[in-house]
Order: structure tokens, then sequence, then C-alpha cells
């Protein structure tokens, strides 16, 4: 078993063991088109036996039991999972909102990447026991980061630092370990030794003071953004991250639009073959979050201002994410230059993916204009942009999530045995990946949300977000 698998394992146990909520009635689906997440192909007329929240079967035999839903011309798909997110950041969502939203939205399961450990715990542990609707939970807890530590962020400057906080969040029972990119080498490095001795996963940026190379070699089980992936693929690489430090180390920070430009400008593609090459020998995952960079990059789009899921986002949340004033702050060449980034970032994900580098999606959300549930949707289409195929796309957020988590054999693909989180469609995914976005119903643990239950969710979420 991988290094950082037993203890996840052992905590979806300890999850599964501790839920007491009540167990759903049983549920046929009938005649479903049932996607094939291990084959990419469609299973016509299938019908889909459910019982204590567990697949029973899946075949061609039309047996009936419990409630019974007529699924012709609907297809089936596994619940998604969204591989980044960060649902107890400052400021605060109210629990009642966010983890709805992922539900009505086909959302069955989440990796929170850092965050307030002891509201997640809570949280967490209230949706395990059933008084809080929202999807299955994965977290790192507090980030690893430069600076100064809070509720959300343990601040490691030293490498003695690094090993305690990663024995203390070891002892605390996190799922991994998520580092921010604001730390040095050396306190990297220390953090990479002493997760492995703990035998627990480290994740999420890669420092500037450290190659991607270097990273996937270290260990690090997946990399989020592509961070440094222009800078490995720069033919003045060495150079230029030289640079990078020395302007870090001056707290210099203007220098980094031109560095990056330059990075961006030395782009070879050898080096990229190269290193897509060595992330596949390392098995180190990517979680592209192609919807944040690309929305990012677009700050100045007006049309932002007027997306519709807007109403869902709470006032207090809203009026921080208003891009006029983070405009102010952008120069022209900043703006090029983050513009220029997000169009590399794209070629850098179809090359990466054409050569086998693992991939699982995630959407970086709630941050500005990354709606939690809706932008998943968004992440799995920037990944049919990128040269993925529907199919692919839809296991990057389903099978994908559930190999990287070990879990295969109990989330991520429709068969018997495994856990009753399904989203039914009213149209094909692997026609037009829109379709994941017309859901009929979602199935959850066993338990069936249809379409007038999920409009009733988003409704009272609206609500919600709209009281100051």
């Amino acid at each position: 078993m991988k290094a950082g698998l037993t203890s996840l394992i052992l905590g979806f146990a300890a999850v599964l063991t501790a839920q007491v909520k009540p167990v759903p009635p049983p549920l046929t689906i009938t005649h479903a088109s049932v996607i094939d997440t291990r084959t990419g192909r469609i299973l016509r007329n299938q019908t889909v036996v459910i019982k204590d929240g567990i697949i029973v079967s899946v075949s061609a035999a039309h047996a009936h039991g419990g409630t019974v839903i007529d699924a012709q011309g609907k297809y089936l798909i596994p619940g998604l999972w969204d591989m980044h997110v960060h649902s107890a950041l400052t400021p605060v969502w109210d629990e009642n909102l966010i983890y709805p939203l992922y539900i009505a939205n086909g959302v069955t399961g989440v990796r929170d990447m850092g965050g307030d450990p002891d509201l997640l715990e809570q949280r967490r542990g209230r949706i395990n026991r059933g008084e809080l609707l929202g999807p299955h939970m994965i977290m790192a807890g507090p980030f690893l980061a430069g600076g100064k530590s809070s509720k959300e962020t343990i601040a490691i400057s030293t490498p003695e630092e690094a090993k305690t906080a990663v024995d203390t969040l070891k002892q605390r029972g996190v799922d991994f370990i998520k580092i921010l990119s604001n730390i040095s080498r050396e306190v990297y490095y220390a953090v990479a030794e002493e997760s492995a001795k703990q035998k627990i996963d480290f994740v999420g940026h890669v420092p500037i003071a450290v190659s991607v190379a270097e990273a996937s070699t270290a260990g690090q089980r997946s990399i989020e953004h592509l961070t440094g992936f222009t800078l490995a693929c720069s033919s003045q690489e060495t150079e230029i991250r030289r640079q990078f430090v020395d302007a870090r180390a001056r707290r210099d920070f203007a220098a980094y639009v031109p560095l990056t430009q330059q990075a961006l400008d030395t782009y070879d593609p050898a080096k990229a073959v190269s290193l897509f090459a060595l992330l596949i020998k390392n098995n180190t995952w990517q979680v592209p979050t192609q919807v944040w960079t690309q929305t990012d990059a677009a700050i100045d789009d007006p049309k932002l201002l007027s997306d519709p899921r807007l109403k869902y986002v709470p006032k207090v949340v809203r009026d921080g994410w208003d891009p006029r004033q983070r405009l102010k702050d952008t120069s022209a060449e900043e703006m090029k230059v983050n513009k220029a980034s997000a169009a590399r970032d794209l070629e850098l994900l179809k090359s990466a993916h054409a050569a086998g580098v693992l991939m699982m999606a995630g959407s970086d959300g709630p941050d500005p204009f990354i709606f939690p549930g809706f932008s998943l949707d968004d992440e799995l289409e920037w990944l049919v942009k990128s040269g993925f195929s529907p199919a692919e796309a839809i296991q990057a957020a389903t099978r994908k999530p559930a190999e990287f988590l070990g879990e295969l054999g109990h989330y991520g693909v429709v068969e018997s045995g495994l856990a009753a989180d399904l989203v039914l469609l009213d149209a094909n995914p692997l026609q037009d990946i829109r379709n994941t976005r017309k859901i009929s119903g979602v199935v959850l643990g066993g338990e069936y949300y249809p379409r007038i239950e999920l409009d009733r969710i988003l409704a009272h979420a609206a609500e919600l977000a709209g009281k100051p």
C-alpha cells in the first residue's frame, strides 16, 4: 500500500463506523444508461438496485424493489468529487449554504485543502451523522506555510518547526498535509522527510525554491494549479529560479512579473517532455484547477459581475469579490503576464494529459467567482478544452479521485458493492460535457434527491446567501 493511504483508509473506516444516520429505504433505478468510468463506455438499459446505501447490482435484469425511478432516456454517472476546495476559510460560509450546494450540483465528495481544523472536524462530524446535508469530506486542516500562524495556518520557518507541525497534524488525525509556496527549500524537504517517516501524504504548491522535478522525486503526492510548471519548462530554469529566490528574500515581489514573462519566453518543449515522463514515473498527480486560473486571469471581464450564480454567494463574501478593487491594484503589465500564463497553462495541461500525467478535477472554490458545486462543471469544461475527451473529464472527477484515495472499492464507479453515490443526468455527458449540469436527481448514500428537491435546496441556499 502506498505511503499515506493506510491512515486515510483507517480514517474512512472510522467515519463509516461512527455514522448513525438513518438507513435509506431500498431504491431501484430502471432503464438507465450507465456511464462506465473504467472504460468510458455506455451500458444501456441497466437496472441499478440499491439497499442500505450500497449498490447491490447493476444488470440488464429488470427486478424491482423499494422506490423505483424510471430513468428511461437518462444517464447515470458516479457522484462527482471536487479534489480542491476550501469550505472553512475566512470569511466563513454558513454550513447550511455551502455544503448543500455541492449536493445540488452532484458533488458527493470533496478534498478540503486547508482551513480551520476545529470547524472542519465539527462540520464533517455533522455530515457523517446525518445532521447536515453535505458531501463526503477528507481534509488537511491548517496549511503549512511561511508567515504567521492562525486558526487556518501553521507557520513553519525552520526544519524543526516543519517536522513538529507534520507530527502534530498526524496525531490530530488529518488525512494529509497541505503546503503553500512561501516556504524555504530546507523547510520543504523537512516536510517531505517527516511526512514519509509518519506515512502521511503531503500535497499542495511547489515552493519557488524547489523545482517540480525535485518535488515529484521528494514524494509530493499531488501538485495543485500546475504551480512551478512554467519555470520547470524554461530553458533558463536554473538562473530564473535563482533570481526568483533572491527577489523573494528581498521581498521584491514586483520582480516576479518580468521573471514570469522571461520563463514564458524561454519555454522548451523538450524539457516539458522530460518533466512529464518523470511525473508519470513517480505517480505524481496534478489538480490543474483551470477554472481558478482562467477566472483569475479574466478579472477584467465585466460579465463576472452579472453571473447569476452570485445569488448563492453570501453578501459579505460577494462584496470581497468585487474585481474593480483588484484591477486598481494590478498593473497592465501584470494583467498581460497573468493572461499569458493562463494561456500557457492550457498548453501545458494539454501536453501533460496527452503524455499520460495523472490528473484529477478540482475547482479551488470558493475563491472569487469560483462557486461551490457549480464550478466543478466549469472545470470539466476546461479539461475538455485542454484535450480531454468528455469521458476522461468525467473520470477525472470520479474514478481518478477514488484511485488516488485508494478507495476504488468504495467510490468512483457504478458497480455492485460500491457506495450508492450517483448522479442521474437528463442528457448524455459523453456527447457534451456541459450535460453534467443537466441533473435529474442525485443519490447520496442511497438517499434519492429528485430535481424538485434539488431546486428546493438551491432556493434555500439563495435565501441564506441573501441575508445580511
